[in-house]
């Protein structure tokens, strides 16, 4: 019996998941076909850097020869998907900076090309992560479509799965004013988070998914082009939200990108298991966010 309790111990202290200082570097060059903002490239060229500086520590889940193959078309599709799996390839968590990061910018034959450098905390990932299926909608007429791409006075959903029961949090961070708005769990409800029952589809946002759904947001931007950034955090294990400002009648919840942040660390090392979703959104036209 003391053998097999001790061969537990060993088994329990072997899985628990390593946490690092890391440090790293990218270089993200912009050419003339590429279609993103100036703003949104210096967001991903650092999300590159920082899974530089994670997969130095931790390695990667597969080669990124499968995604460089995928990704030499040209236009937005592509380089989303580049990015989007570049980040998730490496076998760890960036936990949050420990250092502000450093951006130079420089121009060589013609393009733009931007150098993140950053400083910060991960942690190993030593299970997969769960299963979450999760689709961005717009309402075109009488249908709903799949999308990131949004016009001024566009209704916004966002369809939400998990394969077990768990708690969601959604915030978008508005890249403009360094602001994050809290979506869900909608304002004034009494609560920190909103539960989900495994293996039952939710469309966040639509009046007929609880009492307090009357809320419904609407894209607008007072800019040509808007880039933000969609943040759905899912965890089995109980979890509240930020201490936010409440809004008025057209904005919800809100608070600075900074506190977000901090507040994302401190609940990301208190839960091994909490996950994060990142999509980016642009909005053409009138970028707050009104409900």
């Amino acid at each position: 019996m003391l053998s097999a309790l001790a061969f537990t111990a060993v088994v329990g202290a072997a899985q628990t998941p390593r946490e690092a200082e890391v440090h790293g570097q990218y270089v993200f060059t912009i050419g003339d076909e590429d279609n993103i903002t100036l703003r949104e490239a210096k967001h991903r060229c650092i999300d590159l850097a920082r899974a530089e500086a994670i997969k130095a520590e931790f390695g990667e889940m597969v080669s990124s020869d499968a995604v460089d193959n995928l990704s030499t078309t040209n236009g937005e599709a592509s380089a989303s998907f580049f990015w989007e799996n570049t980040v998730s390839m490496a076998k760890g968590d960036w936990l949050g900076d420990t250092r502000e990061p450093e951006l130079q910018a420089a121009f060589a034959d013609g393009k733009l090309v931007l150098t993140a450098e950053v400083w910060g905390r991960a942690r190993e990932i030593l299970q997969a992560e769960t299963d979450l299926q999760i689709r961005i909608l717009r309402e075109n007429g009488d249908k709903r479509e799949e999308t990131t791409h949004f016009q001024s006075g566009d209704r916004f959903f966002v369809e939400f799965r998990s394969p077990v029961d768990g708690y969601v949090v959604v915030y978008l961070n508005e890249l403009a004013s360094d602001q994050t708005s809290c979506l869900l769990p909608y304002p004034n409800t009494g609560t920190g988070h909103f539960a989900v029952k495994g293996g039952h589809t939710y469309t966040f946002f639509e009046e007929s998914l609880s009492p307090h759904s009357r809320k419904f947001y609407k894209m607008s931007t007072s800019m040509e082009v808007e880039d933000c950034q969609l943040v759905i955090v899912f965890s089995p294990n109980v979890f509240n939200k930020t201490n936010d400002v409440t809004g008025d009648k057209k904005h919800p919840n809100s608070l600075s990108t900074r506190d977000f942040q901090k507040w994302l660390l401190k609940s990301r090392r208190a839960d091994s298991q909490m996950q994060l979703s990142k999509h980016w959104l642009k909005i053409r036209g009138k970028a707050s966010l009104e409900n």
